[in-house]
């Protein structure tokens, strides 16, 4: 496979290993570059458009908890801490204050952010279809399900190695 030689990896029979790590490192490099420039002009990252997705579609109305936004995205609390103080200030969201745990802040989309996403989404979809839809169907229903059952393996072997 011609795309692993800038690795200097020749993908064959003998090392099918480094075929499916740098092969599935290669394409999620390539995809996040892609989604990056198509956010870029809307002044957002994919982290931030991610964020703001699970905001308004997980959080609706009455918000979602930090901690929670930061399982969803995979990242630490202080990562977390830091986009959505940069996302706060960017006037895409707000901060509601829990009068029964001071603790617990949760987050909700406003107005303004809610609009970008709707301004945004259509030509994002277009774009992540446009690269899914570089494979044939069949070939991506085959690899949807390995990605899939492959992740799951992986957390499991993880959880069970603690």
């Amino acid at each position: 496979m011609k795309p692993l030689c800038r690795f200097g990896i020749e993908v064959g029979k003998h090392n099918i290993l480094e075929g499916a790590i740098y092969g599935l490192a290669g394409a999620y490099s390539l995809l996040e570059k892609t989604i990056a420039n198509y956010l870029r002009p809307f002044k957002l990252t994919p982290a931030k458009f991610n964020a703001m997705m699970i905001i308004k579609h997980q959080g609706k109305d009455k918000g979602i908890s930090q901690i929670e936004i930061g399982r969803k995205l995979i990242v630490t609390a202080s990562n977390m801490t830091h986009l959505i103080d940069k996302l706060e200030s960017e006037g895409y969201i707000e901060r509601l204050s829990q009068k029964r745990d001071r603790r617990v802040n949760l987050i909700r989309i406003n107005k303004v952010g809610s609009e970008l996403l709707d301004k945004v989404w259509p030509g994002y979809y277009k774009r992540i279809s446009e690269v899914s839809n570089l494979l044939p169907k069949d070939e991506l229903g085959r690899l949807s399900g390995l990605l899939v059952k492959w992740s799951g393996e992986l957390e499991s072997s993880l959880v069970s190695s603690k």
